[in-house]
């Protein structure tokens, strides 16, 4: 038996009841992607927060701007290094990607990173030059990590955390406009 039509509607036509019962449906359904891609955002394959997706440490919600306001977090930090996922800390640099214009500071577990122990060319009396390394120029600011890894001076098996502290090339204070933490483990 075919269903009956209301009277005075035309077949084919979805009632005004159905179309906003399938308009909040639809409705709900796109929050909810929204809130479990939130969510799955600030998970790295370890399961360690990279709050610094989001532009803020877990400690520090807020951006420091310099006197010129600074674009949004996520134009500045293209991403945070290693990227290999779990063991894979002791094989790769450490350390943050970021967008032209740009520089870091490093402190991993408290231990300040110096700017020669980073990816810099060194004359020949250890200092640092103004030639550019490869990925220096690709706005990459890493450190290798320790050859005892992960038992070693910086870098430890579980929890090492990465404090990033990017400024602007045209500031001549160098001050921090974003600082970020990224939480790892390195087994």
């Amino acid at each position: 038996m075919a269903p009956t039509q209301p009277a005075g509607e035309p077949a084919g036509v979805i009632s005004q009841g159905k179309q906003r019962w399938i308009s909040a449906a639809i409705l709900a359904a796109a929050v909810g992607f929204l809130v479990l891609a939130a969510v799955y955002d600030g998970n790295d394959s370890t399961g360690s927060t990279r709050a610094a997706n989001l532009g803020a440490s877990s400690s520090d919600t807020s951006l420091a701007p310099s006197a010129d306001a600074a674009p949004a977090s996520s134009a500045i930090i293209e991403g945070l290094l290693p990227q290999g996922g779990e063991a894979s800390a002791c094989s790769e640099p450490v350390g943050v990607d970021l967008s032209p214009g740009y520089g870091a500071r490093l402190t991993i577990n408290g231990i300040e990173i110096a700017p020669e122990e980073m990816n810099v060319n060194l004359d020949a009396n250890g200092e640092i030059t103004n030639v550019m390394t490869p990925t220096r120029t690709l706005g990459h600011f890493t450190f290798e990590p320790d050859e005892d890894c992960p038992n070693g001076r910086r870098l430890r098996p579980l929890g090492n955390v990465l404090e990033v502290c990017v400024y602007r090339f045209d500031d001549p204070s160098a001050s921090c406009a974003l600082r970020t933490e990224y939480v790892f483990d390195a087994l």
